[in-house]
């Protein structure tokens, strides 16, 4: 035990006599760590590798005294790190930073990433950099040059040549010191940053004399000439009208009768404003030599119209106020509003009698015209509830979701059961065919809360619109935009399943109400008739034809006619069809199809209340006996319709109807010529429901039952259910197919310079299919497609803006391939340069703005306006920033040295000016 104490307390390295020492053997360890020991050289940079490939980087925490500092290697990962095949022995005896500092294919590169500003300054490929691990500023000169000497020393003692760099004075400002050191020569990198910039620093040729002072400084030799790469950058934020033409929409039923309600149907698209925050133009002179450019006070040849190569990058307003979005958002943002329609509307709500609505004026029985419709509106104006749309605009939206209101409709319903776009596209969206009734009232109820009174206007549209159900209902109308049929549950939202239920109630009562009135226009005497003969037939056996008896006109006098007798109590009723092949087991008549109740319509909400009612009944026998009843109601009444119109059947005919599997047939035929057979064993279980209900089934015709579906009751529960929500209900029943509206408008957009915006549109659409199944909405699930669908409409008004600035008529691959490089943030070449038409373009839009700023800061100068007129100004404004990279190569520190690459780079902006420098020297022949 007390070794084990002694070797721990004895492991630390007393050799490191003081803690600079410690600093500098950890930056050396760190330096084998990370492998950085006699590296190779790589192979020959190319066009846009510093953009296009990766950079390794990797991070390491330690401590010098009571400061900590974070140690960072990045590495640029070329596709090929073999040697280049080109290199000679005396090339090779350059260290890595010396050969990148004369490759000009990557100059005034331009990458994101922390510390990544480096490989511009200094065109390295890989360097290590230290900086405070708590953002604090290196400006102590003594803490400095102990940095600086640390890092040397770790680089020597592991032989590792590539550059050391030290971040100092304020994070912001971005500097870097440090050096290089390897292979019998020394890198110094140097940099100045200041915010005023020298006058003689404003001009190429006072930046070469300040090189090249720089340079032959002690030398004492002729330099060669300076070899210039030239960069001037023009920046275009001010867009005029013609660049950027998109207006919010202005929807034209909100001014009155203009252009009808063709824009009700349609969510608006786009941004309220150019999403395209800046434009920069970069113009490039790559490799001149000192003696072929002049950049002074007084004159240059760096004009942008000459320039021989152009790029552009655009930069992007962060969140741009998008239309469609917006919609979804404050339609989402109902979804917690529990405002009552009579909060919102006043007590006038509950006093408001079916006529009371604008909406009832619509639907009468006559279909009216518009004048008549809005003359009566304007009488019964006292009695409507009063709300934000006023009636000028509150007329077009009713006659655009009920558009058989108007005979001369411009909007009526097409085919409700088919979608006008590939149905495999919206295949599993649970909301309803496109522009039907509720696809129209989503996003008229969108328009309604987003321009015309917000949470109030959705009441009051959401009132009248109840209450044009209501009436119809009571006049026996059809509500139009509806699929026909019972509610499906499977692939409509519940609101439409709830107006299919209208339907249906209202076709029932319609069959009734004509059946009563058949039988009310009988006449008087062919009434009494029938009477009479009913009477006499009672008194006498019935006898019923069957298909085999002749009904020609001497049906009375054939003698081989087929009778089948029948008791009065027993006589069949409600028969359909007759069975082409069944006869009866026991009698041998044909069996008759009955005519039977049609089976009960119900909405989701109600199947599973149905399930719940169920599930709460429990297991024991009484439970069992309710839940029986329950699903045998159906069963019961359509046994009855079979008995009765089949006098004499037995289960065994019902069975072989009704539940074909359950009658096996056996081999050989019965008396009446039909295969023989037996009933399935479930069906022979003692007591079963089957056997019970047909035992205790009467023999009642189905138009004798009683009715299983009650229109009037089934109806009237719709309308409360509708009459009760809440404004956050509204919400949750529209949402779906109001977000479905906007992925449908999402999908229309097609642009090629946005290849996977159908992927995207699809996966959107997974997220849909998912959100819209479950009866309670995910809210959070449409919070995050409705961020989806925002996003989207950002990058398709980014392109459109794009596309208007700088496309033209005959766009090509060339432009779409162009504009998608653009779209990606990156610095992209003109095709053409200054001579192409995107080229014409851009110097358009600079001559465009310049002639507005010009205009603007005249102040009406009659000098200044003619020179307007004439055209006499500049196309390009003063550039925003300057950039020069000045390459030589010359001996230093003497003339007896080994000629070494000299490289400064120089950033000039209005309010500042950065000089990065890596000047190599020999350390070998001095």
């Amino acid at each position: 035990m007390n070794n084990v104490e002694i070797e721990d307390f004895y492991h630390h390295d007393f050799t490191t006599a003081s803690e600079w020492e410690v600093f500098i053997a950890r930056l050396e360890e760190i330096m084998h760590e990370w492998k950085l020991c006699n590296t190779k050289i790589g192979r020959s940079l190319k066009s846009g590798d510093f953009i296009k490939c990766q950079w390794e980087k990797n991070t390491e925490k330690l401590h010098f005294a009571d400061a900590e500092f974070v140690l960072k290697h990045y590495k640029l990962k070329l596709e090929d790190n073999d040697k280049d095949s080109s290199l000679d022995e005396s090339e090779d005896e350059q260290v890595q930073c010396q050969k990148d500092a004369l490759n000009t294919s990557n100059d005034f590169a331009r990458i994101n990433g922390d510390h990544l500003e480096i490989p511009r300054y200094y065109g390295v490929r890989e360097f290590l950099v230290l900086k405070s691990a708590k953002q604090e500023s290196v400006r102590d000169e003594t803490k400095l040059r102990i940095l600086l000497s640390s890092f040397a020393i770790a680089a020597t003692n592991a032989d590792c040549n590539i550059p050391t760099l030290v971040q100092v004075q304020e994070p912001w400002q971005n500097m870097y010191l440090g050096t290089g050191i390897g292979k019998g020569s020394c890198v110094h990198f140097d940099m100045v940053h200041l915010k005023k910039i020298p006058p003689h620093c404003k001009y190429l040729t006072g930046l070469i004399t300040l090189f090249k002072q720089k340079v032959s400084e002690g030398c004492g030799v002729r330099l060669d000439p300076v070899m210039v790469s030239a960069r001037f950058s023009y920046l275009l934020k001010d867009w005029t009208t013609s660049t950027w033409t998109q207006e919010p929409p202005d929807f034209d039923f909100m001014q009155g009768e203009t252009l009808g309600v063709v824009e009700l149907g349609k969510l608006p698209f786009g941004v309220t404003f150019d999403p395209i925050a800046e434009l920069h133009l970069f113009t490039t002179w790559p490799e001149l030599s000192e003696n072929v450019v002049v950049d002074s006070e007084g004159f240059t040849d760096l004009e942008p119209q000459l320039a021989p190569e152009w790029s552009v990058q655009v930069k992007m307003v962060p969140l741009p106020a998008c239309l469609l979005g917006e919609y979804l958002i404050d339609f989402l943002h109902l979804y917690q509003n529990q405002s009552t329609l009579v909060e919102l509307l006043g007590d006038a709500v509950n006093n408001v009698q079916s006529l009371s609505s604008v909406f009832n004026i619509l639907t009468e029985s006559r279909i009216p015209t518009i004048s008549n419709v809005v003359s009566k509106a304007t009488m019964k104006k006292n009695e409507n509830v009063e709300g934000p749309i006023s009636e000028e605009i509150l007329l077009p939206i009713l006659y655009f979701l009920f558009p058989d209101a108007d005979e001369n409709s411009k909007t009526p319903y097409g085919d409700v059961n088919t979608c006008n776009v590939d149905e495999d596209q919206w295949k599993g969206i649970k909301t309803c065919t496109m522009d039907s009734l509720i696809w129209r009232l989503a996003i008229v109820a969108a328009h309604c809360a987003h321009n015309l009174g917000g949470v109030s206007a959705l009441a009051q549209l959401w009132f009248e619109f109840v209450q044009e159900i209501k009436f119809r209902w009571e006049r026996s109308i059809l509500i139009p935009g509806i699929a026909p049929g019972f509610p499906d549950c499977v692939r409509s939202c519940l609101l439409h399943q709830k107006l299919q239920l209208i339907n249906c109630c209202i076709n029932k009562k319609k069959a009734r109400e004509e059946c009563a009135h058949t039988f009310q226009s009988i006449d008087d005497d062919d009434f009494e008739t029938g009477i009479f003969a009913r009477a006499e037939s009672e008194e006498e056996e019935f006898f019923e034809c069957t298909s085999e008896e002749s009904t020609d006109e001497d049906h009375s006098s054939t003698k081989t006619q087929q009778k089948t007798k029948y008791l009065l109590w027993n006589k069949p009723a409600g028969r359909g069809a007759r069975h082409p092949t069944l006869k009866l087991v026991k009698t041998g008549d044909p069996l008759y199809l009955p005519v039977t109740q049609d089976p009960v319509p119900k909405t989701e909400d109600q199947f599973e209340e149905d399930a719940q009612i169920m599930i709460q009944l429990g297991t024991g026998k009484y439970a069992s006996e309710m839940r029986a009843r329950l699903m045998n109601a159906s069963l019961l009444s359509d046994m009855e319709s079979f008995k009765a119109a089949n006098p004499g059947a037995v289960m065994e005919d019902f069975i072989r109807w009704y539940s074909p599997r359950d009658w096996i047939e056996d081999e050989g035929m019965d008396e009446w010529g039909q295969p023989k057979g037996h009933l399935s064993a479930r069906m022979l279980i003692p007591d079963n429901p089957w056997i019970t209900t047909w035992t205790s089934a009467q023999f009642v015709p189905a138009h004798r039952q009683k009715r299983m579906f009650d229109d009037t009751k089934e109806a009237r529960k719709v309308l409360d259910y509708l009459n009760a929500k809440r404004i956050g209900q509204i919400s949750e029943l529209l949402l779906p197919v109001l977000t479905h509206a906007a992925l449908y408008t999402l999908s229309q957009q097609k642009q090629d310079a946005l290849p996977n915006l159908p992927d995207v549109t699809r996966s959107i659409l997974t997220k849909l299919q998912y959100a819209t199944k479950p009866l309670q909405q995910n809210i959070n699930l449409y919070k995050e497609i409705i961020r989806d669908i925002e996003g989207v409409e950002v990058l398709v008004a980014q392109v459109n803006s794009l596309q208007h600035k700088l496309g033209d008529k005959d766009d090509s691959k060339e432009f779409t391939s162009f504009l998608i490089q653009l779209m990606r943030g990156k610095e992209v070449a003109v095709p053409g340069g200054n001579r192409g038409n995107i080229g014409g373009r851009i110097k358009t839009m600079f001559q465009e703005a310049q002639k507005a700023a010009l205009a603007i800061t005249s102040l009406n100068s009659d000098s200044e306006s003619e020179n307007i007129e004439d055209g006499k100004y500049k196309t390009f404004p003063e550039p925003s920033c300057k950039e020069f990279i000045l390459r030589t190569i010359t001996p230093r520190p003497s003339s007896t040295a080994t000629p070494q690459p000299q490289r400064l780079y120089a950033c000039l902006k209005r309010d500042y000016i950065r000089l990065a420098g890596s000047f190599s020297e020999d350390t070998t022949f001095i």
